[in-house]
């Protein structure tokens, strides 16, 4: 089901420097919080070989600059929407970022992207059967500048990850 962080994301300090360089250091924690979230501050330093507090600092400044992000990521199989919709709309000019956002909120809906090409916004959607679909699509329905679009369903899902 959901994993729990110990990690929480704390307000940005606008005097953090947003724009630094990620050195050998900071790609290891990367590293190992994409393998492990919940991985504690001193399993961290051990692995990287650095004191507990270089590795809380660093953390924290990937934290609040936002150059990472930690979050819990649901199991869509326990969660009762075991099948996936991918969607590709195309979206009127001047309207394709208000449905990106829609779409952004609707809960179902795991990941949103803005194209260029063929389709303006792609979408993934999680749902359990075809009355959640439907239900889904009602909303799809009311999204004020969709033109068109194109729902592929997910037979088998071979690789999910972000790296």
């Amino acid at each position: 089901m959901f994993h729990l962080l110990f990690l929480k994301m704390t307000q940005v300090d606008p005097t953090i420097e947003t724009n630094f360089e990620l050195d050998e250091i900071d790609q290891g924690i990367i590293e190992l919080l994409r393998l492990d979230g919940r991985m504690a501050l001193t399993e961290i330093s051990k692995q990287l070989n650095i004191p507990g507090a270089t590795a809380r600092y660093r953390v924290q400044r990937l934290l609040q600059s936002k150059a990472i992000q930690i979050t819990a990521w649901p199991n869509p199989n326990t969660m009762g929407k075991p099948h996936m919709l991918l969607l590709f709309l195309i979206v009127e000019n001047g309207r394709i970022d208000a449905v990106a956002e829609e779409l952004t909120a609707m809960p179902e809906v795991r990941f949103v992207a803005v194209l260029a090409g063929r389709f303006n916004v792609a979408a993934d959607v999680y749902f359990g059967g075809h009355a959640d679909l439907l239900t889904f699509f009602d909303k799809l329905h009311q999204v004020q500048g969709v033109i068109s679009y194109e729902p592929n369903t997910v037979l088998r899902l071979l690789k999910a990850s972000f790296r």
